[in-house]
């Protein structure tokens, strides 16, 4: 490039050698027009030598393509006298149909005096645009010389002739299908949407100022399908028209059309027969051309119920529509069901002009440049301008101030609208128009051309702007490059490039290709699946070509004035999935180097999330330095994809996300996602994979930070993520089985440990806490929990499978173990409600299906219902349990002891008639018979930790429960001490009873000396005890 911005000629006029109004004589919607004459149609006629048969019976062609030639031999080979034959011609408007038309008509009748055409034949060319009834009866008559007496729709006033066609309705039509007074019903004034003489004002005024403003045919129709709907919905015999809604729909649209065709041409199917008559007397065969069915508005059942009946008539005709329009309309324009393939059986010859994407059939790159170069001509040929130079006209292809390439090009990139339509009506119209009446350069004035899509920059980007705009249009592939004739640089007032960073070569300037240039080349030679190389293979090539290098440079050196030669490499048309990938590339450009609106962005999304997780798991937030992926994580789980961004487009898709900027110095980092995109292969002959990890490690590292800071936000600062769940889990554990944190620490395999509640001695927590209570609802939430918090502190603690990162565990289990109580307190002010939905918990991210959320805040709410826990309300049971012993019990007492006063008690209880209870009979063999189990020391030990349990926090007494549990379990001394208290009481009780009752008992001793002994013994066993 030189160091110089070069000249533009953006706001300067290019050079014109045309008069607009020419451009506007030649360049019309129409191929039929009366400012045109027949010689100026011939000089601009290009051949339409690829139309599709389905059939074309007098050549016995079936599924084949044909000529314009072929189908005018077909048309012409019939006899005077036979029957209606008949031509069916579909295509997308603006494919040629009128073209093709036209060419017949001139064909039949001759372009003049010195052609005088086919000998006893006349064509009666009715074109789109001729739409009145006495236009089409003029054309139908002219060469008979009658005169004809006709009314036009856009003569009508609506309301009189709505009114008039009901009118006609209510009094004679048949009443085959309805009874009188559903006629009456149907036809009566409602003054709504659903009143007929309403639907057949408003549909004739609409088809009245559609033909003031149109741009293609309007299709005229006094009842449409959706006026039908309305009808039969306000009518009380609506489920009657609802069953029979094709024929009832059918009958009525049609007996309307007729009655109003009848009174503005009279009965159309006779006048056709009578002219048939009249052309066959005269000894000539009429051709019926009719390029849109649609013009014959009101006429059109009437003329397709005649001519589908063969023998109503002798007419060749020449029938055409739209493929929308048959579609859409065809059935209930002949009033039968299929009326497609009824038409097809009789027809001679069933042609299409395109094909399932609108595309043109005869318009390949040949037929559009000689397209162009045939108006180009006339236009300039008919101009008063002054000719371009000689030298222009050569460096433009004969084309200025297009050449073949951009002819090429911008038929291939046409887009009538998001449709992929490519016709000849297009090209001329939206391409060779639209830059004739610009007076911008072409290329700057297709800019501004939504019609047709940007091609592909094929040049390396480091060009300046206006080297790319030119050459993405005028530039042709060449073996050293992509090649602009000097000639069109120079007329266009360019400044060329300088030599070492463009030479020019031949006539071309040589353009380095860019990343572009190789993309079109892989849309041509998709790249293969990622493959390992053989080494002494590549050996061998390079070997070779290093000794072709050196017997090529030997060569050079003598054959200096053959390096300025440049050979033009034609390319190939792209099929269809080409195009479109080429399309997505184009628009890619288009955005990476400016910005602009980017609609196939999913692609370079694809390729961006591919290389993501060709390293990673992007939106998994684990142990970053863990080999195994099988473990628990956090993921961001927003919708089916990694949340990347592409700016300007699918930008901030999320609160967080990884975001691609427009920019050049993307360029070729992004080419290769956006060949994976399109290819679902990075292509490794050519991929920087290098460039694409760098980036892919830089994004997600950030990515998850992002993910981490989020999620840290809703956690008190004495938190983070791993001491959350280092807490989590000793709660578990804590609740599980009654594990404290010591000073001593937090073992690692306590934090590795399955929550298991199963003891045995029960489960203390679940048993204690009613599962309504606000602790049990706690409860029961976490170890709802507890599997997740295992996957997750797996996949944060461990380094591969039983692998621990003790540098990352040490941590959470030191700061935790410092202050258990500030992690509890700090866990009661976890607030997730900022925290995305879209963090979730599981092994991959399609399982992650638990929200972060809710994990958090059931640690947070079971820390809270944990600091609310009380001795007083919540280990009450402990304290009833401690009454009898504290009671009784002493350090000094033994086994033996125990047995002999329960000994004592017994006789007493005997002598003074106290009944002996279950639990004082197991006490009592307990210590005579296994006295073993009675472990009185451990018993002391434990008595003296329940009975100082003030001040205790949350976590300590879960704990006391399990140990309360686990010693009542092991311990038989709390059921002797506890039979002790109930036995002596129930002496005691005996002893003071007042009242009768004692009184008498006392009476019934043999001897009262017996009572006061027993007594005796009572008070000194309680007093020993």
């Amino acid at each position: 490039m030189s160091q110089q911005t070069p000249k533009s000629t953006v706001g300067d006029e290019m050079p014109t050698y045309w008069d607009d109004q020419q451009v506007d004589h030649f360049i019309t919607s129409e191929a039929h027009t009366k400012k045109k004459t027949p010689e100026q149609f011939r000089e601009t006629h290009v051949d339409i030598d690829r139309i599709y048969a389905d059939n074309l019976t007098p050549l016995g062609v079936s599924g084949e393509f044909v000529t314009q030639e072929d189908i005018l031999n077909s048309i012409t080979a019939s006899n005077l006298d036979d029957p209606n034959r008949i031509f069916i011609l579909r295509g997308e408007p603006g494919s040629g149909k009128s073209q093709l038309c036209e060419w017949t008509k001139y064909q039949i009748n001759g372009y003049g005096e010195d052609d005088k055409g086919i000998e006893d034949r006349v064509a009666l060319h009715v074109s789109r645009s001729q739409t009145r009834m006495d236009q089409i009866l003029d054309i139908l008559t002219e060469p008979l010389d009658v005169d004809t007496d006709v009314r036009n729709i856009d003569e009508l006033d609506p309301d009189d002739a709505a009114a008039a066609i009901v009118e006609y309705l209510r009094g004679i039509w048949s009443t085959e299908h309805l009874s009188d007074d559903e006629i009456r019903e149907l036809t009566e004034a409602r003054g709504d949407k659903s009143d007929l003489r309403k639907i057949f004002a408003k549909n004739i005024q609409e088809y009245q100022e559609a033909l003031e403003s149109r741009d293609e045919n309007p299709d005229f129709n006094l009842l449409t399908r959706t006026d039908y709907r309305d009808l039969r919905l306000q009518v009380s015999f609506g489920n009657k028209l609802t069953e029979n809604k094709d024929v009832f729909f059918s009958v009525l649209k049609n007996e309307a059309h007729e009655y109003l065709s009848r009174n503005l041409v009279g009965d159309f199917k006779e006048l056709l027969q009578e002219y048939s008559q009249k052309y066959q007397d005269q000894g000539i065969r009429p051709t019926l051309i009719c390029e849109d069915l649609t013009t014959f508005s009101v006429l059109k059942e009437q003329l397709l119920d005649h001519i589908f009946e063969l023998g109503s008539s002798s007419f060749d005709i020449v029938l055409g529509w739209t493929i929308g329009w048959e579609q859409d309309n065809i059935n209930d324009a002949l009033a039968r069901e299929d009326a497609a393939t009824y038409m097809k059986g009789r027809s001679e010859g069933y042609l299409t002009m395109t094909d399932e994407n609108g595309e043109a059939y005869f318009l390949d790159d040949d037929a559009s440049v000689a397209l162009a170069r045939s108006y180009l001509g006339a236009i300039k040929r008919n101009s008063d301008a002054e000719g371009a130079p000689e030298e222009v006209e050569e460096a433009f292809d004969e084309l200025y101030p297009f050449n073949q390439r951009f002819i090429h090009v911008a038929y291939r990139q046409l887009n009538d609208e998001g449709s992929s339509r490519k016709t000849p009506r297009l090209l001329l119209l939206r391409v060779v128009k639209h830059c004739l009446k610009s007076s911008w350069p072409p290329y700057e004035a297709m800019k501004s051309n939504s019609f047709v899509d940007t091609p592909t920059f094929e040049i390396d980007m480091k060009y300046d702007q206006i080297y790319q705009d030119v050459s993405r249009w005028y530039g042709v592939p060449v073996a050293d490059g992509i090649g602009v004739k000097v000639g069109i640089l120079e007329t266009f007032d360019i400044d060329l490039p300088d030599s070492d960073k463009a030479p020019v070569k031949d006539d071309y300037v040589v353009f380095e290709r860019g990343r572009g240039s190789a993309v079109i080349e892989k849309i041509k030679n998709p790249p293969a699946p990622e493959h390992d190389v053989d080494k002494d293979e590549d050996t061998d090539e390079a070997t070779e070509e290093d000794e072709g290098d050196s017997e090529a440079t030997e060569t050079d050196e003598g054959e200096e004035d053959e390096e300025d030669e440049v050979e033009v490499i034609d390319g190939s048309e792209l099929t269809e999935e080409e195009r479109e990938r080429q399309q997505k590339f184009q628009e890619f450009q288009d955005w990476v180097t400016n910005g602009e609106e980017y609609p196939s962005s999913d692609t370079l999304h694809d390729g961006a999330v591919a290389t993501l997780e060709r390293w990673h798991e992007p939106t998994r937030l684990s142990n970053p330095n863990a080999s195994t992926r099988s473990a628990g994580g956090i993921y961001y789980a927003r919708g089916d994809s990694i949340p990347v961004s592409i700016q300007g487009d699918q930008q901030r898709q999320a609160s967080i996300d990884i975001e691609l900027e427009w920019g050049e110095d993307h360029g070729d980092l992004y080419t290769s996602m956006l060949e994976y995109g399109l290819f679902d292969v990075f292509d490794p002959q050519t991929t920087d994979f290098d460039q694409l990890r760098s980036w892919a490690d830089t994004n997600v590292a950030q990515f998850k930070h992002q993910m981490r800071e989020e999620i840290e936000d809703c956690l008190p600062s004495e938190l983070n993520i791993e001491k959350t769940l280092v807490l989590a889990q000793c709660f578990l554990i804590n609740a599980a089985r009654g594990v404290e944190i010591e000073d001593d620490g937090i073992s690692p395999e306590l934090v590795f440990e399955e929550y298991n509640s199963n003891q045995p001695y029960g489960k203390p927590v679940s048993e204690h806490f009613d599962r309504e209570s606000a602790f049990g609802q706690a409860f029961t939430d976490l170890t709802m929990s507890s599997s997740d918090i295992g996957d997750l502190i797996e996949g944060i603690f461990l380094l591969k499978s039983n692998v621990v990162d003790y540098e990352r565990l040490s941590e959470a289990r030191r700061d935790i173990v410092d202050d258990p109580q500030a992690h509890v307190d700090a866990a009661l002010m976890i607030d997730t409600a900022d925290l995305a939905d879209a963090y979730k918990i599981g092994t991959t991210r399609n399982k992650a299906n638990t929200k972060l959320s809710s994990l958090l805040d059931r640690i947070s709410d079971y820390a809270a219902e944990l600091d609310r826990l009380t001795v007083e309300e919540d280990a009450s049971h402990i304290q009833e349990a401690l009454e009898p012993v504290e009671r009784w019990y002493d350090k000094r007492h033994t086994v033996d002891d125990l047995a002999e006063w329960f000994e004592i008690l017994y006789e007493c209880a005997g002598a003074m008639d106290v009944p002996i209870k279950p639990s004082y009979e197991n006490a009592y063999e307990t210590l005579t018979e296994s006295s073993e189990e009675v472990k009185l020391s451990a018993f002391s030990d434990d008595v003296e930790q329940f009975q100082n349990m003030g001040n205790t926090t949350g976590m300590t007494l879960v704990s006391r429960l399990h140990d309360f549990a686990r010693s009542q379990h092991e311990q038989d001394a709390w059921e002797i001490y506890e039979a002790f208290d109930s036995l002596i009481d129930d002496l005691q009780e005996q002893d003071h009873a007042t009242g009768v009752d004692l009184e008498h008992r006392i009476k019934q001793l043999d001897e009262y000396s017996d009572y006061e002994q027993q007594r005796q013994k009572i008070l000194s066993v309680t007093e020993d005890l």
